[in-house]
């Protein structure tokens, strides 16, 4: 009889809560006996979202520098050190969850390091970011001019040692074709596709169309919910926008009567949102994204850039449509030719059963046992 082998999970950090930390979630429901070691957890902030039991956490020196939760961004160099330098004991398997530096974990010498990529970095690979054009604070837009004259050679070196640890781990799961892609062009590495997990059952029941557009996003500037913000501006159509982020007031600024900013909310009132809309407008250039996902476990077509992770999860003209440019006058010519009545809600529901927790937590159990059974017999 094989030994069970000891799992340990890894996480960029725990100061959000997004897509990667859903993931983090679900491989803890596969895994619950696991630790997690991650750089920066914010317990008051992930309480209610998060529901993995404090005491599996384990952080690393981030954790115990100087205002680690407000400064956490400001400190990016000094991840990859600090995930190399963590203990992860005696795990016979490491499962990092990463978009940075977790997959820079180093397991015992024959361990099995399995890396689940949301993409590699944004800001070191010239993806877009939240925070490349858009300093949220008064500190953080002090500090831009200096940033501009000392991070890109930082960035030089960190984007050398991100390759190298890409070279270091066992194996790739992405969550997307399109990372996929990244990593083969970017790592020259060989990867495996496994859709992240998206909870299909919240949006089992009735639905109705209350005859508002909405937005469930992050308010960062990658995410460009900006423009869409523009085009209701231009349209007077109303829009319900659910997220926070460090382009929140100025949105709340601009936005005109038939806009409504709610803020972050908790995951009930967001499904009940999701199923009154008309539709989801989804603008953002995204590795996966989950939200499209969840608007058609629903019922609700989704209007999406056409580009990243829509392409895989959005079937023009059955659940959804796109708009090719991410400009205001491209949302408004795609939601003047809109229908709501064009799309069916059966076949919304069932492009979205492909994505689910439940799929998502059978494929990465059973890789995972695969690779144990192999190295446990070979």
């Amino acid at each position: 009889m094989r030994k069970k082998p000891k799992i340990a999970l890894v996480h960029d950090y725990l100061n959000q809560y997004g897509g990667g930390e859903r993931v983090l979630q679900a491989l803890n429901e596969v895994w619950p006996d696991a630790p997690i070691y991650t750089a920066i957890y914010d317990k008051k902030l992930m309480d209610g979202w998060l529901k993995i039991s404090p005491e599996k956490i384990k952080t690393n020196f981030i954790q115990k520098l100087p205002l680690s939760n407000y400064l956490s961004k400001h400190y990016f160099f000094l991840y990859p050190l600090a995930f190399r330098l963590q203990n992860l004991e005696n795990a016979d398997i490491v499962i990092s969850s990463s978009s940075y530096a977790a997959k820079f974990a180093r397991p015992k010498k024959g361990a099995i390091h399995v890396c689940y990529l949301h993409t590699p970095p944004r800001f070191l690979w010239g993806y877009d970011t939240e925070l490349s054009r858009y300093y949220s604070r008064p500190f953080d837009r002090l500090l831009s001019p200096l940033y501009e004259l000392i991070v890109p050679p930082i960035k030089s070196l960190l984007r050398r040692a991100d390759y190298d640890a890409a070279q270091k781990v066992d194996h790739f799961i992405v969550n997307s074709k399109e990372v996929q892609n990244r990593v083969k062009n970017h790592y020259h590495r060989d990867s495996v596709v496994i859709y992240p997990p998206v909870d299909t059952d919240r949006f089992v029941g009735e639905t109705k169309d209350l005859g508002y557009f909405l937005v469930v996003s992050r308010l960062g500037g990658y995410k460009k919910v900006d423009i869409v913000v523009e085009a209701f501006n231009k349209l007077g159509l109303p829009l319900k926008i659910i997220g926070y982020g460090p382009q929140f007031e100025c949105l709340k600024v601009v936005a005109k009567q038939n806009i409504e900013l709610l803020g972050r909310l908790p995951d009930a009132e967001v499904t009940q949102y999701i199923k009154g809309a008309t539709a989801l407008v989804f603008p953002t250039y995204e590795d996966f994204g989950i939200v499209p996902v969840e608007a058609m476990a629903a019922g609700k077509p989704v209007i999406a850039y056409k580009k990243g992770g829509a392409l895989e999860t959005v079937v023009e003209g059955v659940t959804g449509v796109f708009f090719g440019s991410q400009t205001s006058s491209d949302i408004i010519k795609t939601i003047e030719k809109f229908s709501p009545i064009k799309y069916n809600a059966a076949a919304c529901r069932e492009q979205a059963k492909k994505f689910s927790k439940e799929e998502f937590k059978r494929k990465i159990k059973l890789f995972i046992e695969g690779l144990w059974k192999k190295k446990t017999t070979s």
